[in-house]
């Protein structure tokens, strides 16, 4: 049961009523795991009654129910303003990294069972292989290059606007390896902003004044002075990643080209 665009919607199974306001004739809650809607006019029905183990939701859409029936005259007839159709279908959905992440794992998976079961050379097998198990390894460390080190340094270049700041403090890795800036600064509007920069420096700034770079769509993403370091370390692992991605796949597809070449 669901209240839109002043009506309410019930789904069971592949049916969906659509009840205007103006049909319901009163709301009944036992407060506690029930919510009944009567339909006006309707003395033989019993209504439309959904249940839940949730009790605070169902206080809270009943609440909700009254509060949008507040000024609104139910009908002499509310069945007949009470529709059906059939419930839309609407395809999984792949808004969260999970399913994103196993949607891609099963492709990868079927696409090499596929792979492997159509070449047949023993030199294609090997680069196969090879490509097989080193191109997951090699597209985590290119996401983990990208998240870790590029992406921040790529918008702040991109978008970010500049300010004068100051360094209050060093946050450092459990190894004390590496150390994140503490940064505040005021940014264009005016707003005072005090957050730990993604980019990480291996050495403290004698000069606690600097400028800080900051995303206008997220202050929070910071960055003070330049972050060369950052970006070394950030580019070799992309450039060792796309090794491991690229040198066993081109092999492949070369050893593939070339047998098909030879006939």
């Amino acid at each position: 049961m669901r209240l839109e665009s002043g009506e309410v919607r019930v789904v069971r199974g592949r049916a969906t009523w659509r009840i205007p306001l103006r049909a319901v004739g009163a709301v009944e809650s036992d407060g506690r795991t029930s919510v009944r809607l009567r339909i006006s006019g309707d003395t033989a029905g019993d209504g439309f009654q959904v249940s839940s183990g949730n009790s605070n939701a169902v206080g809270a859409f009943a609440e909700g129910l009254r509060q949008a029936m507040e000024g609104v005259t139910p009908v002499a007839d509310g069945t007949a303003l009470v529709t059906t159709g059939p419930t839309p279908r609407t395809p999984p959905a792949l808004g969260n990294r999970a399913a994103r992440v196993s949607v891609g794992v099963c492709a990868y998976v079927l696409l090499l069972l596929v792979l492997f079961a159509v070449v047949e050379e023993p030199d294609q097998v090997s680069w196969l292989g090879a490509t097989a198990f080193l191109l997951p390894f090699g597209a985590g460390l290119l996401a983990v290059a990208w998240r870790f080190f590029l992406r921040d340094p790529w918008i702040l270049r991109r978008r970010g606007v500049t300010v004068p700041g100051e360094i209050v403090d060093y946050r450092t890795s459990t190894k004390q390896q590496a150390m994140n800036p503490v940064l505040r600064f005021t940014t264009a509007d005016g707003t005072s902003v005090t957050h730990e920069s993604s980019v990480t420096v291996l050495m403290r700034s004698r000069n606690r004044s600097v400028d800080v770079t900051y995303d206008p769509q997220d202050p929070g993403r910071a960055r003070g002075g330049r972050a060369l370091a950052h970006m070394s370390a950030g580019l070799l692992l992309g450039v060792a990643a796309a090794a491991l991605v690229f040198v066993p796949l081109v092999g492949f597809v070369a050893r593939v080209l070339g047998d098909l070449l030879n006939g």
